[in-house]
């Protein structure tokens, strides 16, 4: 399945992306309940009662948790980067790509509920909740590695780049410091311009084997 020339199957894998309405419904529940109770809190049971169905259904149908999350995850990144394929692949050179994603990325973060449960409930285990749900990290990576690799940018590379872009962002979205403000576009936007190009130059050396 490609969107505005990025191929998001490839991003991904076809799982998360299956129009099944039935698994539709229950990440619906399961995204109502991270919203309302933050992801720590909220549990297959809860996740369960409100899609009115049994724990070993979700289980089923779903996954564990940690598969629930990245799944919630995964749908709500894809959304994401469909709607701002258009305006990033737009930008011709790499460092524009990255630009253009950080800036579109940190207005959607402003407003977007699961990052808002996020600060609500877990501001303080960011780094717990990174390191026990890396693979809902996994797809966000990959889908800004995937924007911005070209014929320049290996996307080995990218992937590199990308990992740095999204800690410094979630760093900054999580705890907003008046030194480096990036709470408007403009100065998101002067942030990204000064500091991403040069990590995408390091990028291209992948350092000693």
């Amino acid at each position: 399945m490609t969107h505005a020339g990025i191929n998001v199957e490839q991003m991904f894998g076809p799982g998360p992306l299956a129009t099944d309405p039935e698994q539709g419904r229950l990440l619906d529940a399961a995204r109502a309940e991270f919203v309302e109770h933050g992801f720590r809190r909220t549990s297959v049971g809860d996740i369960a009662r409100r899609a009115k169905v049994s724990r070993p259904t979700v289980y089923r149908r779903l996954g564990d948790k940690d598969d629930i999350v990245r799944q919630v995850v995964v749908r709500d990144v894809v959304s994401f980067f469909v709607g701002i394929s258009g305006q990033v692949l737009a930008k011709s050179a790499p460092a524009d790509k990255a630009v253009e994603a950080f800036v579109l990325g940190v207005r959607e973060s402003r407003r977007h509920p699961l990052v808002a449960a996020l600060r609500q409930y877990e501001p303080e285990t960011l780094t717990s909740f990174l390191v026990e749900n890396s693979g809902a990290v996994e797809p966000v990576r990959a889908a800004i590695a995937m924007a911005i690799s070209d014929d320049s940018l290996p996307l080995d590379a990218a992937l590199r780049a990308a990992e740095m872009f999204f800690r410094l962002a979630a760093s900054l979205l999580m705890l907003p410091t008046d030194i480096l403000p990036i709470d408007t576009d403009e100065h998101a936007r002067w942030f990204a311009r000064t500091y991403f190009p040069p990590i995408i130059a390091a990028s291209t050396d992948a350092g000693p084997s």
